[in-house]
């Protein structure tokens, strides 16, 4: 009668790279625990901006005994089993989060201490990083963040909203506790190596991970042309020696003494090349305490391109850089339903 009766397997998933999408897919050795019936679980969606909604319906699909709750206040935190921070824009998320009386500094010790699951998409993600660059001009006083995993996010690096697309993306691990229903779960060799069809809409890529952080997808991409930017001047201030913290707005014009404005040339100077004066009048935003030590992908010397991180997990926190909740595919869905029900089974 113990819902989380169970039959347990080793399963060690192969490894796999495809060229001409350009992702790699990390092996993962997991033990899976099948549960003969969903115990009853509830995952709280924040609910201030975004698409809110479609996590709702992508969960609720996948047993009858999962449900799901919007999250607005701090004492809606009790009542759930894990948490699921969409995509939409971070910026409006951080400045409806501030302004909402406790509600920031409950999820950070929600995310921080409750051990329970915890997943970010897109903005989501963002709001989870404890550093960012690329931030919004619209914000004085820098992006707000709820912090949990020691990431760099490039917020936008994929571009603006005209330039969203799909690309196949490395699958996620199979779900630590399956249940029925659960597609990924339906055979221990179906679909290993097989792509997830991500979404990037004005997405943001991890630049680099600190220890402990797993992760779980790369691709390769180039960034948009206000990201590379960001970029360059971040590598500016490192290859000069400085300390390097949180960076202000850098933006992707170049603005003539005489008068008038051109986009800034953003592709990479060859060895020995005079690097561009940048004027030093860009506004300063995000200023954080904590000095950090940056060490950037690489990037192509003909494309621009860099391999970037779309996908990590660091205990019991879960980010991707793209929309599952938009693609016509529950895997990642459940796999973060496998992390609930395992942290719930060993509560």
């Amino acid at each position: 009668n113990n819902p989380y009766d169970e039959l347990v397997i080793q399963h060690t998933a192969s490894s796999s790279a495809t060229s001409s999408t350009q992702q790699q897919h990390p092996v993962y050795s997991t033990t899976i625990s099948y549960i003969m019936t969903t115990p009853s679980i509830t995952i709280g969606v924040l609910a201030l901006q975004g698409a809110f909604e479609e996590h709702q319906r992508c969960i609720e699909s996948i047993s009858p005994s999962i449900t799901t709750l919007q999250i607005r206040t701090p004492s809606q935190l009790s009542q759930i089993d894990g948490i699921i921070f969409p995509g939409g824009e971070s910026t409006a998320m951080g400045l409806i989060g501030d302004a909402t009386t406790g509600l920031w500094g409950a999820l950070r010790t929600f995310v921080r201490e409750s051990g329970k699951p915890t997943w970010g998409t897109c903005a989501g993600m963002i709001l989870l990083a404890e550093r960012c660059v690329g931030t919004s001009a619209v914000i004085t006083k820098g992006q707000s963040l709820i912090g949990g995993v020691d990431i760099l996010v490039c917020r936008n690096y994929f571009g603006s909203q005209i330039s969203s697309f799909e690309m196949d993306t490395p699958a996620p691990p199979r779900p630590e506790v399956c249940v029925d229903g659960m597609t990924s779960c339906s055979s221990a060799e179906e679909g290993e190596n097989a792509s997830f069809p991500g979404v990037f809409i004005r997405a943001p890529a991890i630049l680099t991970a600190g220890a402990g952080v797993e992760v779980l997808g790369k691709v390769v991409a180039a960034p948009c042309r206000a990201a590379a930017v960001v970029l360059r001047e971040l590598e500016r201030k490192i290859e000069a020696g400085e300390d390097v913290i949180q960076m202000g707005v850098v933006d992707a014009l170049e603005r003539k003494a005489g008068g008038g404005i051109r986009y800034a040339d953003v592709r990479l100077h060859k060895e020995g090349e005079q690097t561009a004066n940048y004027e030093e009048e860009k506004k300063e935003v995000n200023v954080v305490q904590e000095r950090i030590n940056i060490d950037l992908p690489g990037a192509s010397d003909e494309t621009n391109a860099r391999e970037v991180i779309c996908a990590v997990k660091k205990g019991n926190i879960l980010c991707t850089a793209f929309h599952p909740e938009i693609a016509d595919d529950l895997r990642w869905h459940e796999y973060f339903v496998g992390m609930v029900l395992a942290s719930k089974q060993s509560a």
